[in-house]
C-alpha cells in the first residue's frame, strides 16, 4: 500500500474513533471533558466530534420493565401488616425536551432507570400500605394499579420521565387470606341475594294493597252510584246494555223483566 493511502487511512481511522454517533431514536448531552461544563444544547440524530468532549446519549424509545417479558415479584405490606406478592410491569421513556436537565439531576441512563425501578417499589409499597388485604383482593383491587401509576408520575414526570403505561399482573396473598376473601365475598353475594327478596316480597305486598284499594275504592263508587233515582236509572241502564248483547248473539230466546214484574220471553228471528 503506498504510503500516502496508508497516511490517509490512519487519519480516517484517528478522525472516526474521535467522533460520536447519535442515532435517529436518541438523544445525546455534550460535556467538556477538561472543564465539566454541560453544554446547554441537547443533540439529535447525528456524527459529532468527541475530542476532549464526553458525550451521553439517552434512548429516546419506551423502555420496558421486567424486560423480555420478565417477572419482578414484590413482597410488600398492606395497611393491617400483612405480606402479599405483587407482580406487576410498566412502560416508560424520556422526554427528549428534558434530557440535559435530567442528565445533569439524575445522571447517565444507567441510574436514570434505576431512579425508575427505585420510584417503582417505593409505589407499590405507599399504595399497598393504604389498603387492608381483603379490600385489595376484593372491591379495592381495581384501584391498586392507578393509585401506584399515579405515585410514580409525582416523582417522575417533573424530572423528565414520561409513564406510558402499567400493569398489574397479579396479586398473591397468603393462603389464609385467601380464605378469609373468599367466605367474605360469599357472605356479601348471600346478603346480596337475601335484600333481592325481601324486596320482591316488599314490592309484591305493595302490589296486592294497591289492586285491594282500587277493588274498595270501586265498590264504594258503585255502592253510591246504586242510591235513590240516580241508582234505579244506572240499572235500568245496565239491564238495556245487557238485553241489547244478548240479542247480539246466539241466543234464541230473551227473558226481560216487565214493570209488573212478570218476565217477557220474545223469540229471535
Amino acid at each position: 500500500m503506498p504510503r500516502s493511502h496508508a497516511c490517509l487511512l490512519f487519519a480516517a481511522v484517528v478522525l472516526l474513533s474521535g467522533c460520536a454517533r447519535v442515532d435517529t431514536y436518541e438523544a445525546a448531552v455534550k460535556m467538556n471533558a477538561i472543564t465539566g461544563a454541560v453544554s446547554e444544547e441537547t443533540y439529535g440524530q447525528g456524527l459529532y466530534h468527541a475530542i476532549l468532549r464526553d458525550w451521553t446519549v439517552f434512548d429516546l424509545r419506551e423502555i420496558q420493565h421486567p424486560r423480555n417479558n420478565g417477572s419482578d415479584i414484590l413482597d410488600v405490606l398492606t395497611a393491617d401488616q400483612l405480606r402479599i406478592n405483587v407482580d406487576a410491569a410498566f412502560r416508560w421513556r424520556v422526554d427528549p425536551a428534558r434530557v440535559r436537565n435530567l442528565y445533569v439531576e439524575v445522571g447517565e441512563p444507567v441510574d436514570v432507570e434505576a431512579l425508575v425501578y427505585n420510584t417503582y417499589r417505593s409505589a407499590v409499597r405507599d399504595a399497598v400500605a393504604e389498603v387492608t388485604a381483603t379490600n385489595i383482593l376484593s372491591e379495592q383491587r381495581a384501584g391498586l394499579a392507578p393509585r401506584i401509576r399515579s405515585l410514580m408520575e409525582e416523582q417522575l414526570t417533573p424530572r423528565g420521565i414520561v409513564m406510558t403505561d402499567f400493569f398489574l399482573r397479579g396479586i398473591d396473598p397468603p393462603e389464609a387470606i385467601r380464605v378469609a376473601v373468599e367466605e367474605k365475598l360469599a357472605r356479601e353475594q348471600q346478603v346480596a341475594a337475601e335484600e333481592y327478596q325481601t324486596e320482591v316480597v316488599m314490592e309484591q305486598a305493595n302490589q296486592r294493597r294497591a289492586e285491594a284499594a282500587g277493588i274498595r275504592d270501586a265498590q264504594r263508587i258503585i255502592a253510591e252510584s246504586l242510591v235513590g233515582d240516580r241508582g234505579r236509572a244506572y240499572l235500568a241502564y245496565e239491564g238495556l246494555q245487557a238485553l241489547k248483547a244478548a240479542a247480539d248473539g246466539e241466543n234464541n230466546v230473551i227473558i226481560s223483566p216487565s214493570e209488573g214484574g212478570i218476565p217477557l220471553m220474545r223469540p229471535i228471528p
